[in-house]
């Protein structure tokens, strides 16, 4: 696998050994100087194909922890929801979690108007949603009793 730019320390844009672009998530693979070729793929937590390029310079300007977590709910969200998620769903929630950072560092409380509405139509994102706390990367078990998944049963803290 090809680094060919730098995102932050620990993502990049990259090709595969298809040539096909692709965005890899790992410990320090944004150190090297760009362009350099991985050799040891252990090295990659996670890779997303098909994101828009439209959205590169925004993957820059979220914190790297925010990333880190949305990479990981949407890493659950496939496995719990079973179904194709949009490959740009990534940089989307990545933007939408930042932003619910900053107004809650800024507002603290803030009422959800439609809150309950979103809860009784989409029952089982609702719980995806639940994540305790993007600061702390914590993330909580995507599926209750209801929606019982063996590969959702006990998710990871990073």
């Amino acid at each position: 696998m090809k680094v060919t730019k730098k995102i932050n320390n620990n993502v990049a844009i990259c090709l595969d050994g298809n040539n096909k672009e692709l965005i890899a998530f790992g410990k320090g693979i944004g150190f090297p100087a760009t362009p350099y070729e991985i050799t040891d793929l252990s090295v990659i937590n996670m890779t997303f194909y098909r994101v828009d390029q439209r959205f590169y310079d925004l993957i820059g300007d979220i914190p790297e922890n925010i990333l880190e977590v949305t990479a990981l709910i949407v890493d659950q969200a496939r496995k719990c929801l079973m179904s194709p998620l949009n490959p740009n769903i990534l940089v989307g929630l990545s933007d939408h979690i930042n932003f619910a950072v900053i107004r809650l560092r800024k507002f603290k409380k803030m009422q959800m108007l439609f809150s309950y509405d979103i809860e009784q139509l989409y029952p089982k994102e609702t719980e995806l949603n639940n994540v305790h706390s993007a600061h702390n990367q914590e993330l909580p078990k995507c599926c209750n009793n209801s929606y019982s998944n063996k590969s959702c049963a006990n998710i990871p803290k990073p």
